[in-house]
């Protein structure tokens, strides 16, 4: 689960930290960085994949503008912690990315270059213990595997936990194998031993299973197959494919997406497909009469909430193909769709984030009612120069304003913060 996750000189963002519980609505004006911490989230977790350079134009499209433009030092920096579980026992995970942005070659655009990186353990037999290292292109990477081998007795005690921590470091320092890091990616990316470096790999693939949506009505009704991964893309452009898939392995998830989605569609009593070539999935909604409705005549709003009750319910479901409880990204849930439709789905969301983080981007007063019963959740970002404002408003004073008006009035009315 993430606790935290600050950002520093990401596009319109300088030194914000972002404080999630289990589900958060991101509330401000325009240009107050709701999309821009979105991008920097999703931007981080891809770079766990792949190089920098292609994270930077998954997640704001170009390269040229992703620093501050009114802050003369051009370092991008993350600082994340997280806590995750293995083998029933909680890690505490600290994470720090420092990324260089330099003029490209020839003057024309900009170059991205890891700087500094480190992943740091605590919990188990790992009292803050470096797992990972770089600065500039010198990396030390611990071998976990050696390092738990060779552990001391002394320190495995309780005791030991307790009065050794220094020993522990001097150990953990013993095995901690030099290499070169490349400079275009993160040393994380590039891990490839599951058994020296298993934990860093947990955190690596929990960065990975982070997903972000901002939905494309035109995309939602593709029929392509452009993934065999069972993960809806950002824009939808999988959704047929995604939901054949369950339709063959996870039914009653299904079911229950059925169900839910009567709500909208009352006539609906199954999903129905038609794939004539591998390349192809062609998504229906079929009525008792077995009258069949192709993506091209469902509503934007039916074919978006089919994407809800799936992250939903499937993330709910303890036979998730999530290997974690992810973080899940929506920028503006809402649209096309009636928020009283949404509010009974939204009320399955685990507050604790045991299935599932959640955060949602929105304009509307009428979804950001919604968290009334959620207020810890909210985060007003406030517009300013060099940087907007992250501001978490008192629970205690929102819920003696709540008397006078509805949530989303005091928004409007700018008496969140």
């Amino acid at each position: 689960m993430l606790k935290s996750f600050r950002i520093s000189n990401f596009r319109n963002l300088v030194n914000v930290e972002f404080r999630p519980v289990g589900s958060n609505l991101l509330i401000g004006p325009n240009n107050a960085g709701k999309t821009s911490l979105c991008s920097a989230l999703r931007f981080l977790s891809l770079t766990a994949s792949g190089d920098l350079e292609a994270a930077a134009q998954n997640a704001v499209g170009e390269t040229w503008n992703i620093a501050n433009a009114y802050v003369s030092d051009r370092t991008l920096q993350f600082d994340l912690w997280a806590t995750l579980e293995d083998g029933g026992q909680s890690l505490d995970f600290e994470y720090t990315l420092q990324i260089a942005v330099a003029k490209g070659t020839g003057g024309f655009g900009v170059s991205l270059r890891a700087r500094k990186e480190r992943l740091v353990l605590t919990g188990g037999e790992f009292a803050k213990t470096v797992l990972l290292e770089c600065d500039n292109e010198l990396a030390q990477v611990l071998n976990e595997e050696q390092y738990l081998q060779l552990l001391p007795p002394a320190l495995v005690s309780i005791a030991g936990r307790q009065l050794s921590q220094e020993a522990r470091l001097q150990h953990g320092t013993r095995h901690l194998a030099k290499t070169i890091s490349p400079s275009d990616a993160t040393m994380l990316s590039r891990l490839y031993d599951l058994q020296a470096n298993r934990l860093s790999h947990l955190f690596k693939r929990y960065l990975q299973s982070w997903m972000y949506f901002n939905l494309n009505p035109h995309a939602l009704r593709s029929h392509r197959v452009v993934s065999e991964k069972p993960i809806i893309y950002p824009d939808g452009s999988n959704l047929s494919k995604v939901m054949f898939t369950l339709h063959n392995e996870r039914q009653r998830v299904e079911k229950r997406i059925i169900e839910s989605l009567k709500s909208i569609e009352p006539k609906v009593e199954l999903l129905s497909f038609t794939s004539p070539d591998p390349q192809s999935v062609y998504l229906f909604l079929e009525d008792p009469e077995q009258n069949r409705f192709g993506t091209q005549s469902m509503s934007d709003g039916t074919l978006r909430y089919l994407v809800f009750a799936y992250l939903v319910y499937s993330l709910s479901d303890g036979k998730s193909a999530m290997p974690f409880a992810p973080l899940v990204i929506v920028e503006e849930p809402e649209d096309g769709l009636y928020v009283g439709q949404l509010k009974p789905l939204f009320e399955k969301i685990d507050a604790s984030g045991a299935n599932g983080q959640f955060v949602f981007t929105s304009h509307s007063p009428y979804f950001i009612d919604l968290w009334e019963k959620n207020l810890q959740g909210v985060h007003l970002l406030k517009p300013g120069k060099p940087s907007s404002v992250l501001v978490q408003p008192d629970p205690v004073k929102l819920e003696a304003l709540l008397n006078e008006m509805p949530l989303g009035e005091l928004h409007f009315r700018e008496m969140l913060s």
